[in-house]
Formats: structure tokens, C-alpha cells, sequence
């Protein structure tokens, strides 16, 4: 609650005006253009939409939880309201269609803003679905293809994202979320788990830490941005164990290796302890 509370306190502290001699004056003016950014914007992918807590309403294309997700659970948890939220995370979602059509909602009034991107970059649903229905050699290589291009062409998208996430929300704080391993360490889960027998899971979690490795020092490097692992976060409840939060396969196949409504919540929590 202590951590909570500070991070009320300085998402939502105003500049006091500088004091001066003889009334107004520069100081005077200095004070007056201050601005006070206490709105929150969420971007990012399917991760930062929610998809797979449910209530999507009527949103077939972005499939954007209305209450489940993480920035709709984090907005309510603060003590002192965000002055506006505006979530456009939207399923699918690259670099790219960050960069282009979500920054827009970012202005200096955004104090906020919360981030989950690159794993669509990366090729990461390809390499889930040659793991699910291809054989261990090919999930193997499918993973490493995956690896390779990600370290290849993401860090200079992500250092260009960065870098516009900064100038179009020159007061934020910029939280960048990553994502969790999505299938149980091999051997631990005592859960079958369609084709994802132990050489797969190994090859698909070895596969997201380094994906998860690259944004984090990315992120890392920006003055104002903070990373939050989530990794340990859910660690025992991937999916094929016996309290699961990530979806296996389903009736909603969107839903696939997404988390379900605890997992966000185990979002939630490791935001809240970052923040």
C-alpha cells in the first residue's frame, strides 16, 4: 500500500511555482506554462488489450477488454483518478502501428503511459503454431528464425519507438511490460498439454526469455522508461499446469497463449510493485 501510495503522489504532483522578488517576472512566467500530466494512455498489442480476460463488447477488430485488462485494472487502482484514460491497444498490433496510429493520443498532458509490443514483430504466433502442429526439429527452428529476426530488426524499431513515445509525452512515465512464459518448464507440470511435450516447452521458453531480454534493454536504456518483467510473475501458472493462467487451446482461439483473467491480474501486481 506505501508503494501504491507513493506512486499516487508523484504521478500526480504539480510543479510548485518558483518564489521571486518584486512579483512576476520570469519565475512568474516559468510557473504559468508549467503542465500538470495526470492523463494515462495505454498502447501496445493483444498483451496490453487484454485480449482473453473477455468482454470485448462489441470490438471485433482490436478485441480490447473493457475491464480486464491491465491498463483498465491499473487505472482503477490508483487512489487519485487519472484526470483521462484513453486505452487504443489493439490485438495485432506491431512497432510500427504503435508508432503510427496510437501515438497520436499521447500529449504533454499524459503522465502515464503503459507499453506491451514486439512478440508480432518477432513472428512469435508462427513459431507457437509450428511448435503446436509441427515436429521438434521444426518447432526448434521455427523459434530460432524467430530469435534471429527479432534480434535483427528490433532494436532499432524499439529505440525509434522509444524516442517518439518521448517526444510526444515529453512529461510521462513510461512503463514497458513484457511478456511471460507461456508454456510450464519442462517436466514440472505434471499437465499433458497437446503436442508441447518437454523439448518444445524448452524451446519456446528459451525463445521468449531472449525476446523478452531484447525490449527490456531497450527500455532500459531510455531515461523515464521502466521495465517490468512479468516472467516471475507467472511463474508455476503457464499454461499445461495445474493452475493455468495463459489459455491453451480453446473454444475462442484468439484467446490462445494469452493470459486469462488471473494472469492480468498477475500484470496488475508487478506494474503496481514497479511503479
Amino acid at each position: 500500500m506505501k508503494a501504491r501510495q507513493t506512486t499516487a503522489a508523484l504521478l500526480f504532483a504539480v510543479a510548485l511555482g518558483v518564489s521571486g522578488c518584486g512579483g512576476g517576472g520570469e519565475a512568474e512566467q516559468d510557473a504559468a506554462t508549467k503542465v500538470v500530466a495526470t492523463d494515462f494512455v495505454a498502447l501496445g498489442d493483444s498483451y496490453a488489450a487484454g485480449l482473453g480476460a473477455g468482454n470485448y463488447g462489441d470490438d471485433k477488430q482490436c478485441r480490447q477488454s473493457r475491464d480486464g485488462g491491465y491498463p483498465q485494472l491499473f487505472a482503477k487502482e490508483q487512489a487519485t483518478p487519472f484526470t483521462k484514460v484513453t486505452d487504443v491497444a489493439c490485438s495485432g498490433a506491431v512497432i510500427n502501428d504503435v508508432r503510427y496510429k496510437q501515438l497520436p493520443a499521447l500529449t504533454e498532458t499524459t503522465g502515464v503511459v503503459t507499453l506491451t509490443v514486439g512478440g508480432n514483430d518477432a513472428g512469435w504466433t508462427g513459431s507457437l503454431q509450428d511448435c503446436l502442429f509441427g515436429d521438434d526439429a521444426g518447432c526448434a527452428t521455427s523459434v530460432e528464425t524467430s530469435v534471429k529476426k527479432a534480434e535483427g530488426t528490433l532494436p532499432a524499431a524499439l529505440d525509434d519507438l522509444y524516442k517518439a513515445i518521448r517526444t510526444a509525452a515529453p512529461n510521462a512515465k513510461v512503463y514497458v511490460l513484457g511478456y511471460p512464459h507461456l508454456v510450464a518448464e519442462p517436466g514440472k507440470s505434471g499437465v499433458t498439454c497437446q503436442q508441447l511435450n518437454d523439448a518444445r516447452r524448452k524451446s519456446l521458453n528459451e525463445g521468449a526469455d531472449s525476446l523478452v531480454d531484447l525490449i527490456k534493454g531497450r527500455a532500459e536504456a531510455q531515461e523515464g522508461f521502466t521495465f517490468v518483467d512479468v516472467r516471475e510473475a507467472f511463474k508455476g501458472h503457464e499454461a499445461c499446469t495445474k493452475e493455468p493462467w495463459i489459455h491453451a487451446v480453446g473454444d475462442d482461439i484468439s484467446e490462445t497463449f494469452h493470459p486469462n483473467a488471473d494472469g492480468y491480474q498477475a500484470y496488475l501486481k508487478a506494474l503496481v510493485a514497479a511503479a
